[in-house]
Formats: structure tokens, C-alpha cells, sequence
């Protein structure tokens, strides 16, 4: 039985994935930094291996990393020094020797390199800020690697800084500066293309980089039609950060600066149904999402 190290597991995607492995033919290990978090991790999922295990402590890290045979990396943004963390996961998974695939996820646009964007931006540690720096790290390493490149809007944002204004006032507050057609993908998605490259032979999947993306492009504007329709009521997009800074809180500044670079360049990022190449299924469109978790807006 093969043994799945996750490294990001008390993230969003990094649960949802241990969500479903922990249902799959696998030893699944979970790492946290924190005791609070590895407390947490035992309690969600009293079946698997958790361990406390820092990236930015090799010695804790190739621990961690020992019997693996795969690995799924998620980093967070803002928090994460790719220069550090990178060389020490490939310094880990190296002196393991018994890693047969890494599955990466990342989110920029494809050909985006560090050069093409301000210091400014890379500074942030923010989405595709960390990734242009851990994937040439990881592409010179040799290691066997599969990307997940999810170059869009994860649907759970709307929750996080969108759904309570809409379900109190009926608008949806965002700055017009950040505003821009982006498309959407569902972390349920994202999670089941996670489980199924993890689960599959590692030869069908080591050295693909997979571009994960929505069909359509939608700004404030059509979001709030959209929720219209799902909820019946007019909804309406107002130009306000206050949700914004309420949800980033310190993050903030750091955010409006990666805005600068995200609403111009994910523009052109275009449309690429992962979820249907890899497990024959169609992505969730927006309005299905937003009909699936209406309750959120009403």
C-alpha cells in the first residue's frame, strides 16, 4: 500500500484532498508546524499518519518525508519563502529515495516568469509570486513531478470575502482598481484532479503540467448578475474594499499590490477543463456553484 505525504493539509485544498484520499487504497501521512494544527489533523483524521514536521527544518522535514512514495504540495500565500522551503522539500524528498511522483499545486499564468513582474509583486509571497519561484527550482531538481496549475479564481473566494454583503445588503463589494474577466474553478474539482493523479500509475502523470481553468470569464459586474438569477434578488456590485480588508486584515496592502499583476496578467489565461482530461467529467460552471451553495447568499 502506497504512503501519501501531504504537505499544506490544514489548508482549504490540502484537506479536501485528505478528505478523499483517506477513502482511497492509501496510507495517507499529514504534516502540520504547529501542535495545534497536528491536534487538529488527528482529530479530522484519526486514520492517517500525522506528524509534526516544519519545511523550514530539514531535519523535521526529511522525517517526515521517509517510506513517502508520493507527495502533494499546496504553500499559502504571504507566509511562504519559496527560496527556502523548495530546496529543502527537494533536499527531503532526495534523501528519501523512495518518491515516485510530487504533485505541485500552483496558480499562474503559463510561460510567467519572475522577470516578468515587479519586485514589488514577487514580494507579496502571493499566488503566482511564490510560484515563479519554487517551479524553475523544482523543474532544475530532475525529480518526478506532475503540476497542477489551477490559473484562475478558486470558487471558495466567494465565501471568504464576497457572501456576507450579498446575503445582508444584496451587493457584492470588491475595489474597481482589482476588478478585471477572470475565470473560476471549484475547489471540489481541484481536489478530485488532486486524488486521481495521486492515485493513478505515477507514469501517466509525472511531467505533465496541467492548466486548470473555467470556461467563461466573468467580472464583479457579471458575478452579481449571476447571483442574481440564483437568489432572486437584484444583487448589485458596489466599489468597496472594507470586505476585502476585513478578510485580509494584515495582508491587505500586500494583496492590493498582487491585484496590480493579477488583474492584467490572468486575463489572457486561457480556458483548459482539467477535470474532463483527466477524469472524464466536466467542471462545475459558476452558476452551478453558486445554485449548489445558494445558502451562503440567502
Amino acid at each position: 500500500m502506497e504512503r501519501v505525504l501531504i504537505l499544506g493539509a490544514t489548508g482549504n485544498i490540502g484537506a479536501l484532498a485528505a478528505n478523499r484520499l483517506i477513502r482511497e487504497n492509501v496510507i495517507l501521512r499529514l504534516v502540520s508546524s504547529r501542535e495545534s494544527g497536528v491536534h487538529s489533523l488527528r482529530e479530522r483524521f484519526p486514520t492517517a499518519e500525522v506528524m509534526q514536521a516544519d519545511w523550514y527544518d530539514p531535519v523535521s522535514l526529511k522525517t517526515a518525508m521517509r517510506d513517502v512514495d508520493r507527495v502533494f504540495i499546496v504553500t499559502p500565500d504571504f507566509v511562504t519563502d519559496e527560496t527556502v522551503v523548495t530546496p529543502n522539500i527537494i533536499e527531503a524528498v532526495r534523501d528519501a529515495g523512495s518518491v515516485a511522483q510530487i504533485v505541485r499545486l500552483s496558480a499562474m499564468p503559463p510561460g510567467l516568469k519572475a522577470t516578468d513582474v515587479s519586485k514589488e509583486v514577487l514580494a507579496t509571497r502571493c499566488g503566482a509570486a511564490q510560484h515563479m519561484v519554487a517551479k524553475p527550482l523544482l523543474d532544475a531538481s530532475g525529480l518526478p513531478i506532475t503540476y497542477l496549475n489551477v490559473a484562475c479564481w478558486i470558487m471558495f473566494n466567494l465565501s471568504w470575502y464576497l457572501s456576507e454583503p450579498v446575503k445582508t445588503k444584496q451587493q457584492l463589494l470588491m475595489p474597481a482598481v482589482t476588478d478585471a474577466p477572470r475565470r473560476w474553478v471549484s475547489e471540489e474539482d481541484i481536489a478530485d484532479v488532486i486524488v486521481r493523479v495521486l492515485t493513478d500509475k505515477p507514469e501517466i502523470h509525472v511531467g505533465q503540467d496541467y492548466l486548470m481553468t473555467g470556461a467563461e470569464q466573468f467580472d464583479y459586474e457579471d458575478v452579481a448578475r449571476l447571483l442574481s438569477d440564483v437568489t432572486g434578488k437584484a444583487i448589485t456590485y458596489v466599489d468597496d474594499d472594507s470586505m476585502l480588508r476585513t478578510s485580509m486584515g494584515d495582508h491587505f496592502d500586500a494583496v492590493m499590490t498582487y491585484y496590480t499583476h493579477e488583474s492584467r496578467d490572468y486575463v489572457s489565461v486561457p480556458a483548459s477543463d482539467a477535470k474532463l482530461k483527466i477524469l472524464g467529467v466536466h467542471q462545475m460552471t459558476l452558476q452551478e456553484y453558486l445554485t449548489k451553495n445558494i445558502a451562503m447568499f440567502v
